[in-house]
C-alpha cells in the first residue's frame, strides 16, 4: 500500500515500498497530493476549486493544463488507479489505495482513541513546507495546521484526566508535558504540569518548565503568566507543595452571570485586591509607592505613554482584555490633536518592566505615562488606572472602574474619558464621535485583531501568515468591522511587499478590504492608512499623489499615527525631497521613538546626500533582524562609498551565505558593485545576471535596478548604465539630489543620454518639489 505521512517529517512511499523522489522533490505537486490526501470535508474536488489553490498567476487555459501535467505524473509515480475521477470535472485520491496518517488522525480522535490519536501526531502538518506565490493553498495549510494541533491536544487533555483519575501522577505528567507542547499558551494547563512536577519532587523540572513558559508568553503574546500561575510557581521555589489549582475551563463566549449577592461580591474585590495590592507594594515598593499615594499636580502634560496594562486575572488566556485596553487606550487617546500619544510599538517592550517610571518616560520622551491593572473574575472585570508624572514621579490622577465582562467597550469608552477629563482635554465633535465608537460587538473578532496586529509588527513570513489568518477570521466572525479590515489590508500588503510579489490574490483581496474598510467607516484613520500603504505599494510607484492623500487624510483624522508619517516620509525620500522626508521620520520617531524603518531611512537620507559616515551610524543603530536583506544591502553599500571594501565583502558574504535567495538582488548587485570597483568586469556581470533574475517581480526593485546602473557606471558602460538609471526611476526612484551627487556615476556624466536623463529628472524633482 502507498504510505503518505504528513504529520511531521514527511514520507512518501509506493506501494512496493520505495521512496516517491519524483513528487517529494517538487514541492507543487507535493502540495497538490497532500491537499486530496487531507483536505475536508473528505471527497472529490472540481478542478476549478483547484487551480487558484496552486496556479493561481495561469490563466484558466494554462492552469488547467498543470493541473493535468500533475495528475500524469502523480498516476505515473503512484499508479493509474491512485487519482479517482467523476466524469471530466471532479478529481481526487482513492484513500482505499493510500495510507495517510492525517486521515488515519482524524478517525482515531473520532473514534475516542486519543493514545492511537497521538501516536499518529509526530509534528505539524508540513512542517516547514512552503510554495511560493500560492496564498489560498497557504492560507488552507494555516487553518489545517490548527485544527489538527487542537484536536491532539483534546486528546492529550483527556489521557492526562484519565492517569489522573487512575492515580498514576508520573503518566499525568507526560501527558501533561504532551498537552502543553501542542497548546504552549494554555495557562491552566501550565499550572496542572507545574503542580504535577511539583507532586513528584521534580521542583527543577517545574521550575524549568515555568521559565520555559514564561519566555514563550513574551515573545510570542509579548505577555507574562498570570497572578495566579506565579503563586502557583512561588510555592514550589519556596519548597513548599503547591495546592492543585482546579479551576473551570474557560469557553469562548460564554459569559457568567453578575448576580452574585452584592456583600459577596464586595468581600471577593476585598481579598482579590488586598493581595494584589500587598503583592505589588512587597514586590516592588519602590516603584509603587509613588503611585498608590498621590502627590501634588505639577505642569501640564501635552504628551504621553500608555504602558501595558497588567493582567491580575487567573488566567493569561484573559490577557487579552488588558491587551485589548491597552490598544483601545492609545488609539482613543492618539486621536486627540492637542496631546501626543506614544505609538504602542515603542511601549510594549516595557511591559513587564521594573525600570522606574521617570525613566521610562525619558526614553520614550513624555510627560506622563499612564498604567494599571486589569483584574477579571466570575462575571465581572475591574481596571485600576493611574497617571503618573514623569518630572515628579507623583501620581496626578487615578480611579477604579468596574464593568460586568461583556461590556468591555463601555469600560474602555470609561476609563479613556476618565484621563481625558482628567487633563482637561477640549474634545472637537468629531474626536466626541471617535471616543464613542464601539469596534464590534464580537468579542472573539475583537481578540483575533488584537492578536493579528501583535503578530503583524514583527515583519516576517510566518507571523505575517498567522496575522493574516486571525484577521480573515475577524472579518469572518464580523464582517462589519472596519479596524480588523484595514488591518489585514496592511497585512496583504507586507505580504506583497516583502514575501510573494507575485500573489495576484492577495492584492485583489487587499483592494476589497480596504474599500469595505472605508465604506463601513470612512472617518477611520486606519481606514485611510491601509489604503495609503496599498495605494503606495502597488500603484503608487507611478503617482504617489493618491497615496498622500489618504496619508494626510490619516492624520487629519488620528494625528498620532506614526504609520502615516512614516508612510509619507518614504514617498517624499524616493522622490529626493529629502528634507521633507526627514521631517516626516522625525516625527515619527517623536510618536514611536523605537520604530527602525524611520531610524534607517533617515540614515539613507544622508547617504543620498553624501554624508556616509554619518548615515551608516545610522543605519546600523537598527537591529539587522528587523529587515535582513535591506539592512545588510544598506551597510554594505554605505561602507563601498566610505572605501571600506574588504568590510563590505565580509558582510554581504556572510549574509548572502546564510540567504542565497536574497530576496530581490539587492545584496548581490552591491557585491557587482564592489567587483565593478575592482575592475573584475566577468563576476560583475555574473552578479547583475544574477540579481535581475532575483528581482522578478520585487517591489524594491528600483534599488536594485539602480545598483546595476552603478556597476556598468563604473565599468564605462554609459548605454547600459542609463537604461537601468531609466528603469530605477521610472519604477519608483526618481531621487534626482541622489543620482546629480553620487561620486559612483561621475565616469558617465559627460555621456549625453546622461545629460539628458538627469535633465529630465531635474525637471520632474522640481514639480514634485512644488506640488508634493
Amino acid at each position: 500500500m502507498i504510505e503518505f505521512r504528513l504529520l511531521g517529517p514527511l514520507h512518501l512511499t509506493d506501494a512496493q515500498g520505495c521512496e516517491v523522489q519524483s513528487l517529494l522533490t517538487r514541492p507543487r505537486r507535493l502540495a497538490l497530493l497532500a491537499y486530496l490526501a487531507a483536505a475536508t470535508p473528505r471527497r472529490l474536488h472540481r478542478r476549478d476549486s483547484l487551480l487558484p489553490l496552486f496556479w493561481p498567476e495561469l490563466d484558466q487555459e494554462h492552469a488547467r493544463a498543470a493541473l493535468r501535467q500533475a495528475l500524469h505524473v502523480v498516476r505515473d509515480a503512484l499508479g493509474t488507479d491512485v487519482i479517482a475521477t467523476r466524469g471530466d470535472e471532479e478529481v481526487g485520491l482513492d484513500l482505499e489505495l493510500v495510507s495517510c496518517d492525517v486521515v488515519a488522525f482524524d478517525r482515531a480522535v473520532t473514534a475516542g482513541q486519543s493514545r492511537e490519536a497521538l501516536e499518529l501526531y509526530r509534528g505539524n502538518l508540513l512542517e516547514g513546507f512552503f510554495i511560493p506565490d500560492a496564498g489560498d493553498f497557504e492560507r488552507w495549510l494555516e487553518g489545517e495546521r490548527a485544527r489538527l494541533v487542537k484536536a491532539a491536544a483534546r486528546s492529550a487533555r483527556e489521557l492526562l484526566e484519565q492517569s489522573k483519575a487512575e492515580g498514576d501522577v508520573t503518566a499525568a505528567v507526560e501527558w501533561a508535558r504532551r498537552a502543553a507542547q501542542l497548546a504552549p499558551h494554555d495557562e491552566e494547563l501550565q499550572r496542572r504540569l507545574i503542580t504535577l512536577l511539583d507532586h513528584l519532587g521534580d521542583r527543577a523540572g517545574a521550575v524549568e518548565s515555568y521559565e520555559e513558559f514564561a519566555k514563550r508568553l513574551a515573545a510570542d503574546l509579548e505577555t507574562e503568566p498570570a497572578a495566579e500561575t506565579k503563586a502557583v510557581m512561588t510555592a514550589v521555589r519556596a519548597r513548599q507543595t503547591a495546592a492543585p489549582v482546579e479551576l473551570p475551563r474557560a469557553t469562548s463566549g460564554a459569559v457568567p452571570t453578575a448576580a452574585a449577592p452584592r456583600r459577596a461580591r464586595r468581600g471577593w474585590w476585598r481579598v482579590g485586591m488586598a493581595a494584589v495590592v500587598a503583592g505589588l507594594v512587597l514586590s516592588n515598593a519602590g516603584r509603587w509607592r509613588g503611585r498608590l499615594w498621590p502627590g501634588p499636580v505639577t505642569g501640564h502634560v501635552q504628551s504621553l505613554a500608555v504602558l501595558p496594562f497588567v493582567n491580575l486575572s487567573a488566567d493569561t488566556l484573559r490577557s487579552w482584555y488588558a491587551d485589548g485596553l491597552t490598544e483601545a487606550l492609545t488609539t482613543d487617546l492618539g486621536r486627540i490633536r492637542s496631546l501626543s500619544v506614544t505609538a504602542r510599538g515603542s511601549v510594549t517592550p516595557f511591559r513587564g518592566t521594573k525600570e522606574p517610571v521617570e525613566e521610562i518616560a525619558r526614553e520614550l520622551h513624555v510627560d506622563a505615562v499612564v498604567e494599571g491593572g486589569v483584574q477579571q473574575a466570575g462575571g465581572l472585570v475591574r481596571v485600576d488606572v493611574r497617571l503618573v508624572s514623569a518630572a515628579t514621579r507623583y501620581q496626578l490622577w487615578a480611579d477604579r472602574f468596574e464593568e460586568p465582562v461583556q461590556n468591555r467597550f463601555v469600560l474602555q469608552d470609561r476609563v479613556a474619558r476618565g484621563i481625558v477629563s482628567a487633563l482637561a482635554l477640549p474634545l472637537s465633535a468629531s474626536e466626541e464621535r471617535a471616543l464613542r465608537a464601539i469596534p464590534t460587538k464580537n468579542g472573539d473578532a475583537y481578540d483575533d485583531y488584537l492578536r493579528g496586529k501583535i503578530r503583524l509588527r514583527r515583519e516576517n513570513r510566518e507571523d505575517d501568515s498567522v496575522a493574516i489568518a486571525l484577521l480573515e477570521r475577524a472579518v469572518t466572525l464580523d464582517p462589519d468591522f472596519a479596524a480588523a479590515q484595514a488591518e489585514l489590508v496592511r497585512a496583504y500588503v507586507l505580504r506583497v511587499e516583502q514575501f510573494a510579489p507575485n500573489d495576484t490574490a492577495v492584492v485583489e483581496r487587499a483592494w476589497v478590504a480596504a474599500e469595505k474598510a472605508l465604506r463601513l467607516d470612512p472617518d477611520l484613520a486606519e481606514a485611510h492608512l491601509a489604503r495609503g500603504s496599498l495605494l503606495s505599494s502597488v500603484s503608487g510607484r507611478l503617482s504617489p499623489e493618491p497615496a498622500l492623500r489618504e496619508y494626510h487624510r490619516a492624520l487629519e483624522l488620528n494625528p498620532n499615527l506614526a504609520q502615516a508619517h512614516h508612510g509619507l516620509g518614504t514617498i517624499y525620500l524616493h522622490r529626493g525631497l529629502l528634507d521633507k522626508a526627514v521631517d516626516e521620520f522625525r516625527r515619527t520617531l517623536a510618536i514611536d521613538p523605537g520604530n527602525c524603518g524611520a531610524t534607517r531611512r533617515i540614515g539613507l537620507a544622508l547617504v543620498y546626500q553624501g554624508r556616509y559616515e554619518d548615515g551608516l551610524r545610522l543605519i546600523r543603530q537598527v537591529p539587522p533582524q528587523s529587515n535582513q536583506s535591506l539592512w545588510n544591502y544598506q551597510v554594505a553599500w554605505a561602507l563601498l562609498y566610505l572605501g571600506r571594501d574588504e568590510e563590505a565583502a565580509a558582510l554581504m558574504a556572510r549574509y548572502l551565505g546564510a540567504h542565497p535567495e536574497d530576496r530581490g538582488g539587492v545584496v548581490t548587485s552591491t557585491r557587482a558593485i564592489l567587483f565593478a570597483k575592482k575592475g573584475d568586469a566577468r563576476r560583475a556581470e555574473e552578479d547583475v545576471r544574477t540579481a535581475i533574475q532575483k528581482g522578478k517581480g520585487f517591489v524594491h526593485f528600483h534599488h536594485t535596478a539602480y545598483n546595476i546602473a552603478t556597476v556598468y557606471a563604473l565599468l564605462r558602460q554609459p548605454a547600459r548604465a542609463v537604461y537601468w538609471l531609466r528603469q530605477a526611476a521610472d519604477g519608483g526612484w526618481p531621487c534626482y539630489p541622489y543620482f546629480a551627487r553620487d561620486p559612483n556615476l561621475d565616469r558617465i556624466r559627460s555621456d549625453p543620454d546622461f545629460l539628458v536623463f538627469l535633465k529630465d529628472l531635474k525637471s520632474r524633482w522640481e514639480r514634485n518639489r512644488a506640488t508634493l
